[in-house]
């Protein structure tokens, strides 16, 4: 019963929040700023999302090729990611001769990335998966590393002497253990991959929603710019919500405790 009332309670505070968001929105727009060249109101965003949506259709064109580059591009750099942060842990050979790269690609700006990519794969959907590939893999990589680094070693003496195979190890012990900080990982690419998608767009694109910003921006067309900004928010939302119920399925031991 408590449990009820408290997720209750959160899913009410949760509204309300955006609903005072949405209400300073809309003062700020129409009384503070009253000027629809620089802020429109939700209510003209929510109205122009309608007509892009259910009348002209245009919306569409974007919504997809975003998320398919999205999602090449994320699903990639977990492929890649996990298994190369495992093996980190596990080899010092390997984390000595990745360790030089991975600081070097993970602190230098994506946006600088994204002439050379173009350059080298063109402007097809090659080089915007490229460019969300690298805006996601390292906080992957790097929290599935120290997942597996960080977890108990009295664990892992006690599964050595019980026998246990190092298949068996990793399965049942160091995988998971690991889960909540690849998920995590997952989460933080979630954010960045975005953004990638939104700079891959603003290059030699013709559709998606960062170029959709992008144009509407260089037109001062304010709604349309809102109305692709709020469909990278949703897009986002969507992700973290399908990344917590992952996270509820693969460690249920988690779940009685607050988020």
């Amino acid at each position: 019963m408590v449990k009820f009332y408290c997720g209750n309670s959160r899913a009410i505070n949760k509204v309300l929040s955006i609903l005072c968001g949405l209400v300073l929105w809309h003062y700020l727009a129409t009384v503070i700023v009253a000027d629809t060249a620089f802020l429109v109101s939700p209510l003209a965003v929510v109205s122009k999302a309608y007509e892009m949506l259910f009348l002209t259709g245009e919306l569409y064109p974007h919504l997809f090729a975003s998320s398919w580059v999205f999602l090449y591009g994320y699903l990639l750099s977990i492929v890649v990611g996990v298994p190369l942060g495992f093996l980190m842990a596990f080899s010092p050979a390997v984390r000595d001769y990745v360790h030089p790269w991975m600081t070097t690609l993970y602190t230098t700006p994506r946006i600088a990335f994204a002439p050379v990519l173009l350059l080298w794969l063109g402007i097809g959907a090659g080089s915007k998966v490229a460019i969300v590939f690298l805006g996601c893999v390292f906080p992957i990589l790097i929290n599935s590393y120290y997942g597996m680094r960080v977890v108990d070693r009295e664990f892992v003496e006690l599964a050595r002497s019980l026998r246990l195979t190092r298949l068996a190890l990793f399965r049942k012990i160091l995988l998971p253990a690991s889960l909540p900080f690849i998920l995590s990982g997952l989460r933080l690419a979630l954010g960045r991959g975005l953004t990638g998608v939104a700079i891959a767009e603003w290059f030699g694109a013709t559709a998606g929603l960062g170029y959709l910003v992008y144009f509407a921006g260089q037109t001062l067309n304010v709604p349309v710019l809102f109305v692709g900004v709020t469909a990278f928010g949703l897009m986002g939302i969507i992700g973290f919500e399908i990344l917590r119920k992952i996270e509820d399925l693969a460690t249920p031991w988690k779940t009685s405790h607050p988020r």
